[in-house]
């Protein structure tokens, strides 16, 4: 049974971590031609809109999405219901989406003058707006093949999504020249293509219809969440926005390209929290003994494992940079290993809040722990934005982040059956970040030595997680090595089987 819910959390996982990362991380795996056809500033432009975006798509769904997983586990044994209950929640955010969208095109230009500073509302925020009212649709399409763990039609539709985009914004900036119009215009067809090709893909399986008996309890269940998801987002965004409003749009496209590196954790936390929410919520349903200490174990690979991802991709951000973006945009090295250490912290807290999201009594609690962050968030980075910059903003990220996920764990430890080992957690994640700042800020005398010292730091890391957690500072050599001969369920057991001796 052990073995069964880790294969099946890291197949998963890693289909979702492939398509999440081209269906949030088009921005990233475009870096290069970004930063060859735009400057910082023009840079800087797309990362306001996309800011701008995420708040937007709050409201023009009000967090129903996520009704839309949970309520599947509620419905998935009568499928009449379970169409008109998708059917119900699709019509009402299309709705929603049109009516607000509507009046922001009318008065959006004064409504978010504070917030876009020196970015023009026509054409670059109107074209968001208008991207954001088909991209609720798509986003709860891939809502509803999670819930049915459909991660191979996720994956093919996502790659669609992508290749789609991809090929838009080629032609739109490269060829056409376009600038930051391009790619926002390429990120807009994009989403009304596939707004339709949801539709279609889902005929069979909903009902369009607009039912108040599924409404309400959907409403019921998402609105308590709304606090934790735009604070969640303010908590997010709220660094470019300064730094755009303080230090103009370069600086914030410097620092948006160094978190679009640092976002690879981030992105590969969120992909792994797909895979594990549907098995951790059977588990929780079930209450099983052995599920949840299963669950236990995964906690401690999540964070081992993202431990060590985050110190690779700090320890080498310099050179990443370096192949990746233009030589104008260097010094976003210096907040990667801050913002990839706010992805690690990520990863623990997905695996704290979800049970906040399982228990109906507990779901509005999680705004207490998102609120106070993203509150602190703000507070950090008008503080030290301006004094420090781009470090400053990286810092507060960090912290709110940090403060996130230690909140969420104290609210949920009354309702978790789970007992997290949220000690070795903290020691792990704080060892890791001290050696991720060292590696990242390393230069000695050649360039092999340097290489030579990251990767001495890289293994010690591995080295120390492995004793921490499985007594074996060996264990990520040796699971590797089964990974390259293809024994992955035997790399799976090597971690449960040593956690459990431990």
């Amino acid at each position: 049974m052990t073995k069964n819910i880790i294969g099946q959390l890291g197949a998963n996982s890693a289909i979702y971590a492939a398509t999440n990362m081209l269906q949030k991380g088009t921005a990233f795996l475009l870096m290069p031609l970004y930063t060859l056809y735009l400057d910082p500033a023009a840079f800087g432009v797309l990362s306001v809109v996309t800011s701008i975006n995420g708040l937007l798509g709050i409201a023009f769904t009000l967090s129903l999405t996520s009704a839309v997983t949970r309520f599947y586990f509620e419905h998935r044994d009568d499928p009449v219901v379970l169409a008109e209950f998708w059917g119900t929640m699709l019509c009402f955010v299309l709705l929603l989406s049109l009516v607000l969208a509507a009046a922001l095109l009318l008065v959006g230009d004064r409504l978010l003058a504070p917030f876009i500073g020196g970015v023009a509302f026509w054409p670059y925020v109107a074209l968001g707006v208008l991207a954001t009212v088909f991209q609720p649709f798509f986003t709860t399409f891939l809502a509803v093949l999670q819930s049915r763990n459909e991660a191979t039609r996720f994956a093919i539709v996502s790659l669609s999504h992508f290749g789609l985009t991809t090929i838009l914004t080629i032609a739109l900036v490269v060829a056409l020249g376009w600038g930051a119009t391009g790619a926002l215009s390429a990120t807009l067809a994009g989403a009304a293509v596939f707004f339709v090709v949801s539709l279609w893909m889902l005929r069979r399986d909903l009902r369009l219809c607009l039912k108040w008996v599924h409404l309400r309890p959907a409403l019921a269940y998402s609105l308590p969440q709304l606090p934790h998801t735009a604070a969640s987002q303010i908590g997010a965004i709220t660094d470019r926005l300064v730094l755009n409003a303080r230090l103009g749009t370069s600086a914030a496209g410097l620092y948006s390209v160094g978190s679009m590196l640092a976002m690879v954790v981030e992105i590969i936390a969120q992909s792994v929290n797909r895979a594990y929410v549907p098995l951790s919520m059977a588990a929780l349903k079930s209450r099983s003994p052995s599920e949840l200490a299963q669950l236990r174990a995964i906690g401690a690979l999540v964070v081992a494992s993202f431990c060590l991802l985050g110190t690779i991709v700090s320890a080498f951000s310099s050179e990443l940079l370096w192949l990746l973006a233009a030589p104008a945009f260097a010094p976003a090295a210096d907040v990667v290993p801050l913002l990839a250490f706010a992805g690690v912290s990520s990863s623990a807290y997905y695996l704290f809040v979800n049970i906040l999201f399982f228990d109906r009594s507990a779901t509005r609690l999680i705004a207490l722990g998102t609120v106070s962050a993203a509150l602190l968030n703000v507070v950090l980075v008008f503080l030290l934005a301006p004094t420090f910059g781009l470090k400053g903003a990286a810092c507060a990220a960090l912290i709110s982040q940090s403060v996130a996920a230690v909140l969420v764990a104290w609210i949920g430890a009354r309702f978790d059956p789970v007992d997290w080992d949220y000690a070795r957690y903290a020691a792990a994640i704080g060892l890791s970040l001290a050696c991720a700042v060292w590696a990242g800020g390393l230069s000695l005398a050649t360039p092999a030595w340097t290489w030579a010292a990251k990767l001495a730091c890289v293994a010690g890391v591995a080295a120390g997680l492995g004793a921490l957690f499985w007594r074996s500072p060996l264990i990520f050599a040796v699971a590797t090595g089964r990974l390259l001969q293809r024994r992955f369920a035997d790399a799976a057991a090597l971690f449960i089987d040593e956690r459990a001796a431990a």
